[in-house]
């Protein structure tokens, strides 16, 4: 599916044109609308929605335009809300048949922030059952026969898609930057902590993160900025970086999981950089590197049991098999165990800090490769580390594979230098995306 016939609507043109009346906050709405109503059936990318609602908050947002208010950088944009995060109106089912539907009496923090910003709902998107592994129904936009990955799947197929200019996204293992790499588009697990969970269903508390997908890094920047209460990043970005980043490229436990095509996609990108004017550095892992998934999931098994476990004991029918996996393997994680964990959590958060001494980041696959079919959500493996150390991460799709599925690189930053992150994948992002969507248009 060529889903690049034109140029992707991202947030940052469609300011401009609303600011200077060209588009209204109705139109806008209407034309994801449009999307949504031609290929929800197929795609499956929203767990709910409410256009009534939907078309009042446009209409007056058009009415306050007129009345020369501009909330922010969101006014009049369709943003959907992964369905694991409340939203005022709106029932928060989060994969789950046994949940009760009882619309939430209020906004996540993250969501009321975005309200206030402009932002408009037009539902909740699709999530793998409370976040976990278990296949959803939604597709994938560029090849229904294949997985968008999880567990933000709606949130990354509405965005590729065109039903939404951005949406929400959460990831305890890999579940905002895998599924955005698998359709397409870009996305950002930010910080950890950088992000309110407050009316987020908890998984896991030492691992859990909130973040944007978008089309670009600046929309990221965008939804960053309004989605927090003291985030002003965006002016780092307005005027185009020009110096190149020193990039450590990281090998071993990457290198050697990605397969052909995705080790093929990176090189490419690394040697477009690189003639881009960007050092490329090879970085060696340090050895306490190679247990980081087997302490990942044991963190993940245990504390997921914690906050699931009673729910889970009284609905157990309604629970998938991979999330039942998940939470039976957690009564076998001990509390020594887990407190072993958290300390190698802490240790390794600090040691991976000195591969930054020569990089302001680090590149790596997003994914093992292209997106697999439907009977999975694909292998959280490339991104987990950076879920368990708690340091920010960007995709950006730079390829496509030989069956016409997206590729992404993974963009590392120091969790005590995120402005360097986001512009040094700013720079990378406009060095690599011009050659992307040249080739997506030839086929």
């Amino acid at each position: 599916m060529n889903l690049f016939q034109t140029p992707p609507q991202t947030i940052a043109d469609t300011q401009q044109a609303l600011k200077a009346g060209t588009l209204s906050c109705r139109e806008l709405l209407e034309q994801c609308f449009r999307k949504i109503d031609a290929e929800e059936d197929v795609i499956h990318a929203w767990a709910y929605l409410d256009r009534e609602s939907a078309f009042q908050q446009a209409d007056e947002l058009d009415a306050e335009i007129q009345r020369g208010v501009w909330r922010g950088p969101l006014h009049g944009i369709p943003v959907g809300i992964k369905d694991i995060i409340d939203v005022k109106g709106m029932p928060t089912r989060a994969g789950l048949e046994s949940r009760d539907e009882t619309p939430a009496s209020q906004d996540a923090r993250l969501v009321a922030n975005l309200r206030l910003e402009g932002a408009v709902f037009p539902g909740k998107t699709v999530t793998t059952q409370l976040a976990s592994f278990d296949p959803p129904p939604t597709r994938n936009p560029w090849n229904k026969a294949h997985t968008p990955g999880g567990s933000s799947s709606g949130s990354a197929a509405a965005v590729a898609a065109g039903m939404c200019l951005a949406a929400v996204g959460t990831q305890t293992g890999g579940s905002i930057i895998r599924p955005a790499a698998y359709c397409g588009v870009a996305g950002l697990k930010p910080t950890f902590g950088m992000v309110d969970r407050n009316g987020v269903i908890l998984l896991s508390d030492h691992l859990d993160h909130v973040g944007p997908i978008a089309q670009t890094v600046v929309d990221l920047v965008i939804m960053l900025d309004c989605m927090t209460d003291q985030a002003t990043y965006l002016p780092l970005l307005v005027e185009p970086v020009i110096e190149p980043p020193r990039i450590g490229w990281l090998s071993g436990f990457f290198s050697a999981r990605a397969e052909p095509e995705m080790q093929q996609a990176l090189t490419m990108a690394s040697d477009e950089l690189n003639a881009a004017g960007a050092p490329i550095r090879e970085c060696p892992l340090p050895s306490e590197f190679d247990s980081i998934l087997e302490e990942h999931l044991s963190l993940m098994q245990y504390e997921m049991l914690h906050q699931l476990g009673e729910d889970y004991e009284q609905n157990r029918e309604h629970y998938g098999p991979a999330i039942s996996d998940v939470l039976e393997a957690g009564r076998g994680v001990s509390q020594e165990r887990y407190q072993a964990c958290l300390d190698y959590q802490n240790t390794i958060s600090q040691i991976m800090r000195r591969c930054f001494a020569r990089s302001e980041i680090l590149i790596s696959p997003a994914t093992f490769g292209a997106a697999p079919d439907t009977t999975t959500t694909g292998n959280p493996g490339m991104n987990a580390p950076w879920s368990l150390t708690g340091f920010p991460t960007i995709t950006i799709p730079v390829a496509v594979s030989e069956t016409g599925l997206p590729l992404g690189i993974q963009i590392t930053g120091h969790p005590d230098k995120f402005d360097d992150l986001l512009k040094a994948a700013q720079w990378c992002e406009n060095v690599l995306r011009p050659g992307y969507l040249e080739q997506i248009k030839q086929g």
